[in-house]
């Protein structure tokens, strides 16, 4: 039985994609900390309630990245991959647009859902668009 040739010319522009990913997911994590103190003061909000913008992404996404990693694998990494960038894309803006501090809780955990989503079939991806010799280069 033949094994079925598999195209890796665009090996590169799938780990370029990959990378901004885990780049955008991982810093969006933190980056809102600095900011903090004036969404105190723009949302007239206590402390407690704005560490929650920062709570409700890395729980949200923590939880769901083992689940979605065996949706891609059921249903398929790269639709699971595409319809997570469009979900971060998006509830970002939300999060830009959030006129209570409600409203970009909920934002930011919409954008991790599709955070995790790019998180956890990122390596999947990269390690099925490299030939296995390559595969070290590509993963670090």
């Amino acid at each position: 039985m033949q094994q079925p040739v598999v195209d890796y010319s665009r090996k590169w522009y799938i780990m370029a994609a990959a990378a901004m990913s885990i780049f955008l997911a991982t810093i969006d994590g933190s980056i809102v900390n600095v900011a903090l103190p004036t969404l105190v003061r723009a949302f007239e909000t206590d402390f407690a309630t704005v560490q929650w913008v920062v709570l409700s992404y890395l729980l949200t996404q923590t939880t769901l990245l083992l689940s979605i990693g065996r949706l891609g694998d059921m249903i398929g990494k790269k639709a699971i991959f595409i319809i997570g960038m469009v979900i971060f894309t998006l509830s970002s803006a939300l999060c830009g647009l959030s006129p209570t501090i409600s409203w970009l809780i909920a934002a930011r955990v919409l954008q991790a859902v599709g955070a995790a989503m790019m998180l956890a079939l990122t390596t999947a991806i990269v390690t099925e668009a490299f030939p296995r010799a390559e595969r070290g280069k590509a993963l670090g």
